[in-house]
């Protein structure tokens, strides 16, 4: 299933498509290890990420869940809870499967904020804000 959705003008989000083999592969989240089939023409969009960690372990989510700064989950303000998202960092070629499980940032022109561990995957945990491509998959 793929999830559509839209943003305001305003937003730093554009979009390409791309092929299913790109991302069919087998990922861990949440402790189990699933697999991640596609839809053929997945739409991929160009997010900008920030992340948040210890000041937030703990907190309750806007899932209901508890908030895991060890966990592959990110918080997005158009996204469907529960989504799961491929992100991509083309600044590192890193890839990682994040479960939306909040709502935010609410910073202007940021659009996903990333648990400490998956911006650690993808290898922007340094720089703190890197912009993404993300694919929402089911």
């Amino acid at each position: 299933m793929l999830f559509v959705f839209a943003t305001s003008a305003r937003s730093s989000v554009g979009t390409t498509t791309i092929g299913k083999a790109d991302f069919a592969y087998e990922h861990t989240n949440c402790g189990t290890t699933q697999s991640c089939g596609v839809d053929p023409k997945p739409t991929r969009s160009r997010m900008v990420a920030s992340w948040y960690g210890k000041k937030f372990q703990g907190r309750l989510t806007s899932s209901g869940e508890h908030f895991d700064l060890n966990k592959l989950t990110a918080a997005s303000k158009t996204l469907p809870l529960g989504a799961l998202v491929i992100l991509t960092s083309p600044s590192t070629g890193r890839t990682v499967v994040v479960r939306i499980n909040d709502r935010g940032p609410w910073l202007k022109g940021r659009d996903l904020d990333l648990s400490e561990a998956a911006a650690m995957k993808l290898g922007i945990h340094e720089q703190g804000v890197a912009r993404l491509e993300a694919a929402v998959i089911d």
